[in-house]
């Protein structure tokens, strides 16, 4: 079963088939006002608490845990464990209406770790079946890097949609602008996959890359076929940040704090513009 089709529990995903919004704790990903996404990227427990402390309070009803900054030095068997060890008390840190996305990003696109396909496949679908005293998953939504091998990716999507938790396909490139043609073909491979949300960030070099990830977003939501993210990077694209709604992104990155990748703005600004431009 598809996490789209999910709606066995408040933690799950589900979908109405209607555009394919995405269900996640009441939140519907795909319709009205983009939902705010802020990361936490402490390099240890205490300190990703303590954001998600801040977080809590924040206009965001989706937290991201980029798990692969804890532990930055740990060997790969203690940070799978120590990730795995902090899950259950992060879940309880946000709010009950605040749906937790699980990201372990790779060195291979900006992240903190350098993971073979095959122990980011296992230390995601371990983090997808941690259960809740409810038994339900701890996690909501996982993003998975749909540039790793196929089988990889096909079997995080795949346990993310027998725990009822939507899977985010995501791809980043911290070089450049793709053509606007492979920026859709990667949104559009991510939705072939079974990704329930299709994610792309990638970097401008001057204002017409901008307008070439803006414009094939909005191409990509006129498919119909379900929600994606669609970002420019840096401060040259945090436009895309405020005018997802616009453009057909389902949500934007925002920060309670630190940062996760060039050219995030604060929360409460974002909530504010995100308003200010509804078309």
């Amino acid at each position: 079963m598809g996490a789209t089709e999910h709606s066995a529990h408040a933690g799950g995903a589900g979908g109405d088939g209607a555009g394919g919004v995405v269900r996640v704790r009441g939140i519907e990903l795909g319709t009205g006002v983009p939902e705010i996404i802020v990361p936490l990227t402490g390099a240890d427990e205490r300190s990703v608490l303590a954001q998600a402390e801040r977080a809590r309070t924040a206009p965001a009803r989706i937290i991201e845990w980029r798990a692969d900054l804890l532990a930055p030095s740990a060997p790969a068997a203690e940070h799978r464990e120590r990730v795995l060890g902090a899950l259950p008390a992060l879940r309880e840190a946000l709010a009950p209406e605040q749906a937790l996305l699980l990201t372990v990003r790779t060195a291979a696109e900006g992240g903190g770790r350098a993971l073979t396909d095959a122990d980011l496949s296992a230390l995601l679908r371990a983090g997808i079946a941690l259960r809740g005293a409810d038994d339900t998953a701890l996690v909501d939504l996982v993003d998975v890097e749909t540039a790793r091998a196929p089988e990889a990716v096909g079997a995080v999507i795949d346990a993310a949609h027998e725990a009822g938790v939507a899977a985010v396909g995501s791809f980043h490139d911290f070089a450049a602008t793709p053509p606007r043609e492979e920026i859709l073909a990667t949104l559009r491979a991510q939705r072939a996959l079974g990704a329930d949300v299709g994610k792309i960030a990638v970097t401008p070099r001057t204002a017409d890359d901008v307008l070439v990830l803006l414009a094939a977003s909005l191409e990509a939501a006129r498919d119909g076929a379900g929600p994606h993210l669609a970002i420019s990077m840096g401060s040259l694209g945090a436009v895309s940040r405020v005018a997802a709604e616009v453009f057909g992104s389902c949500a934007t990155f925002a920060t309670a704090g630190e940062a996760s990748a060039p050219g995030q703005l604060g929360a409460d600004e974002v909530s504010r513009m995100l308003a200010a431009l509804r078309p």
